[in-house]
């Protein structure tokens, strides 16, 4: 596998976010276990996810503009939501990738809709993601603990809170999708205020 993308991958992405794929792809490997899902392809997953991810805004644009992309939502155009259908574009090219779980995974991991966005497959890719991080962040333990509990959707709402909660911190637009995600699991597992509290 790594013979196969690492060299497009170390052309295309900065050490250290080459550093965090090939972390994602650890980890994907590691949740495959617990949540049963095909090694090689969580492994491709988690090593692809980020591939558009340090290109410009203005090269996202033009990617988008050429793959015929429709945003659904102006905040779509800001590059932290915008790399990851791009990404999934981008490999679907360049390697010809034509597993839709897959594909779908990227396009969906920083919370846009799709078709397998509430997968296992998908959520891991997401938890994955966090939890590769450059360095350790609050909070960061309390999630690994939930995610290698196999508790998959209490996870994804800690994970969904704690996102929406920087986007504001950073004045980034929250993506309707991940509004309604979170609000949706909120309803769902009627959790108390402490469920938030980091550790």
């Amino acid at each position: 596998m790594l013979k196969t993308y690492l060299p497009f991958l170390q052309h295309h992405l900065s050490p250290p976010r080459l550093q965090h794929s090939l972390n994602v792809m650890g980890i994907m490997q590691e949740l495959a276990q617990i949540y049963s899902l095909n090694p090689t392809q969580a492994m491709t997953a988690g090593l692809l996810h980020d591939a558009a991810k340090d290109l410009s805004p203005t090269q996202l644009l033009n990617l988008a503009e050429e793959a015929n992309f429709t945003f659904n939502d102006p905040c779509e155009q800001h590059p932290i939501y915008l790399h990851a259908p791009m990404g999934a574009y981008f490999i679907a090219g360049e390697f010809g990738i034509t597993d839709s779980l897959i594909l779908d995974a990227i396009r969906t991991h920083s919370f846009g809709p799709g078709p397998t966005f509430d997968t296992p497959f998908s959520w891991c890719l997401r938890f994955a993601d966090i939890l590769a991080p450059v360095k350790e962040w609050a909070g960061m333990k309390k999630l690994k603990n939930i995610v290698y509990a196999g508790r998959r959707e209490e996870a994804a709402l800690l994970q969904s809170g704690w996102l929406i909660q920087y986007l504001q911190e950073m004045d980034i637009p929250v993506h309707p999708h991940l509004a309604a995600t979170f609000q949706g699991l909120l309803a769902r597992l009627k959790v108390n205020g402490s469920f938030f509290e980091r550790w």
